[in-house]
């Protein structure tokens, strides 16, 4: 069965009001998700939202999909970014594990459409999970060697499923980041960097030697 191939945007004039227009649109779906917690929302209410007709609005978007897929490419580009960022300063396998698990919930709290865009490329893009190239899977193979290289130094069992154990955090980042969303008022919740420690403990204390769960014990001090 051959895939089924969706027209492309017509794209919009290349000019700061029409960038702005878009950057506009794009930015009241993404509150629609995040007020929502889903992506269950109208094309209408977006040009409502924006004032702007229908016309208008399909001259940037040519539907609800078109859109969810220019805020996928964005939000999962600037996690990208921002992990790589947070690597240019990593001088050990587990800094490298704590950073780019913090900067990744740290993401999911500012980014709710985030949390669908992981969904849609590992699990709903029809690709094998362990083999996605997508701009993600960037994230959880850096995540991956890190957990190797933290392996070979012998902090985790020679045995171990770095894949599995990465995917593992990754389930956890999400979970981390919703449940610091929804404490956020509260003034006694643990910070987001501690929340994640502990998750990274509770992990990582099935993987890790007892050289390894001295030196996680350590840095989380």
């Amino acid at each position: 069965m051959s895939a089924q191939v969706r027209k492309t945007a017509v794209p919009a004039k290349n000019s700061r009001k029409s960038q702005a227009t878009r950057a506009r649109i794009m930015q009241s779906a993404t509150e629609f998700i995040t007020e929502r917690g889903s992506t269950d929302y109208q094309m209408n209410e977006i040009s409502e939202r924006c004032d702007l007709s229908k016309g208008a609005l399909y001259y940037y978007f040519i539907d609800k999909q078109d859109l969810m897929d220019a805020i996928y490419e964005q939000v999962i580009g600037d996690l990208v970014d921002s992990v790589e960022q947070a690597a240019a300063n990593v001088t050990t396998p587990l800094e490298g594990i704590f950073y780019t698990v913090l900067t990744l919930v740290e993401c999911i709290v500012r980014e709710r459409p985030l949390v669908f865009a992981m969904v849609e490329e590992l699990f709903l893009s029809g690709s094998d999970i362990e083999s996605s190239s997508g701009s993600f899977s960037r994230v959880l193979d850096q995540l991956v060697g890190y957990l190797e290289d933290a392996r070979e130094q012998g902090l985790l069992h020679s045995n171990l499923n770095s894949r599995l154990v990465g995917n593992a955090l990754a389930g956890a980042c999400i979970y981390t980041a919703l449940a610091s969303v929804s404490r956020s008022d509260d003034p006694q919740a643990p910070s987001v960097e501690d929340r994640v420690r502990e998750y990274l403990l509770m992990v990582m204390s099935g993987a890790a030697t007892e050289k390894g769960m001295d030196c996680i014990r350590g840095y989380k001090e």
